[in-house]
């Protein structure tokens, strides 16, 4: 009864839009006051204990990375490749904007980011061709979400730092559910390219390929040399996002040099900004998630649904439908951090990978940055198009499907996230 009140205050917090942060403090603090066998001092020590982790260093670190390439010209560069190998093709350019979405996501693991930066560049370009605006823009907020899917993802270190689950692994497993989906999306704008062919132009030919690639190729690198760095063992998520801080900046000042030492004083502090609710979300949701494991939620749900289901297929399936549910009202890394202690030793009976549920929950709440009410792509498409929310959820009906087909292959083909990790042993 303790735990229904506290997630109860916790859903109240969110209805009355006051930060997620306090209300996930709150509602670890409320049991205790309640009579619960807990007390303020094991909270903070939860927040702190969650907070002083080397894995979760990776998390500021990579967004520092990523406002470094983008304030650096290297998210430029990754789109004008992107442009050069797939304009040839019907639909090239909108193929391309979810190419670039995927090289800029190796980057930056953030998918509002994914999208503002790719968007601000892509859109303007794909209207002038003769592309609809509201489907560049409902293409932009769905291909944003692979910022996330694609590692280095910072959503999966979150989960790897609530689970215990090998970072590594998690970043190596989120390779083919990357590919699958970006596929889907890829193959949508090509059919739209083939029906509205009579409209839209190409400069197709324009920048060779080659060109293209040796002008982009310090930009090309980075996701090259940090995923292959961490496959190989030769260092950490942490130290591969360290040295992506570090690659970024001298490909940005020294042989771009779009980015100058005064410009670094702008770049930390939009870091900081981003970084400072995410690190209070993180301590203060794994101190929920510790109030909820003493009070036994997650025993008790799992006797639950063991006692209802006994059908691997459907839980699966009833548990995407949670996520998808959470996902369109629940900041992502706080539904990761509240949600893996309960949902993991429930399917755990089931025989579901830890790393195979990581990427299912990882894709899910990626969805829902691409859904309303909370969808954060929605709103950073709409401050760039200047399109209202309505309008572009009228044109992510099919990209959203095509996004729910690629969870189904993830959820139901474990061998899509299990595979390249099991090469690595």
């Amino acid at each position: 009864m303790l735990a229904i009140y506290s997630l109860g205050f916790f859903l109240l917090v969110l209805l009355l839009s006051i930060p997620v942060a306090f209300g996930l403090g709150f509602a670890a603090l409320l049991p205790g006051w309640l009579g619960a066998p807990t007390n303020p001092g094991q909270v903070v020590r939860s927040v702190v204990t969650a907070l002083d982790s080397f894995p979760l260093l990776a998390v500021p670190l990579f967004i520092l990375a990523g406002e470094i390439m983008t304030q650096g010209g290297l998210a430029k560069r990754l789109f004008s490749f992107a442009d050069a190998v797939f304009g040839r093709f019907r639909g090239g350019l909108a193929m391309s904007t979810v190419a670039a979405c995927m090289l800029f996501g190796a980057i930056s693991g953030s998918s509002p980011a994914t999208v503002a930066a790719i968007g601000s560049m892509a859109v303007p370009l794909l209207v002038h061709r003769g592309y609809d605006l509201r489907f560049a823009t409902a293409l932009v907020t769905a291909a944003g979400t692979l910022g996330v899917i694609v590692p280095p993802s910072i959503p999966m270190i979150i989960y790897g730092m609530s689970a215990q689950v090998s970072v590594s692994a998690l970043f190596i497993g989120g390779i083919g559910p990357a590919l699958v989906i970006g596929g889907l999306l890829m193959g949508y704008a090509h059919f739209y390219g083939r029906k509205h062919a009579a409209r839209i132009t190409s400069d197709a030919g324009r920048v060779s390929a080659l060109k293209a690639f040796r002008e982009s190729f310090w930009a090309l690198i980075a996701p090259v040399f940090v995923l292959g760095g961490i496959y190989a063992g030769a260092f950490t998520p942490t130290e591969a996002a360290a040295i992506a801080c570090v690659y970024g900046a001298v490909v940005a000042m020294v042989i771009f040099r779009e980015l100058t030492f005064r410009d670094m004083g702008r770049v930390l502090v939009n870091t900081g900004l981003t970084i400072a609710p995410i690190l209070i979300i993180a301590g203060t949701g794994a101190a929920l998630g510790r109030v909820l494991t003493l009070l036994q939620v997650p025993a008790a749900i799992g006797d639950f649904i063991g006692g209802a289901i006994d059908d691997r297929l459907i839980l699966l399936l009833l548990i995407n439908i949670i996520l998808l549910g959470v996902g369109m009202v629940m900041e992502t890394l706080s539904a990761i951090i509240v949600l893996t202690p309960i949902l993991l030793p429930v399917l755990a009976p089931y025989g579901v990978d830890p790393v195979h549920f990581g990427l299912i929950m990882v894709v899910n709440l990626a969805i829902g940055f691409a859904t309303p009410p909370v969808g954060v792509n929605i709103y950073v498409a709409s401050g760039i198009t200047k399109l209202s929310v309505i309008q572009i959820c009228r044109g992510l009906v099919v990209p959203i499907a095509l996004l729910i087909v690629g969870l189904m292959v993830v959820t139901y083909w474990p061998g899509l996230t299990l595979w390249l990790p099991s090469l690595g042993g």
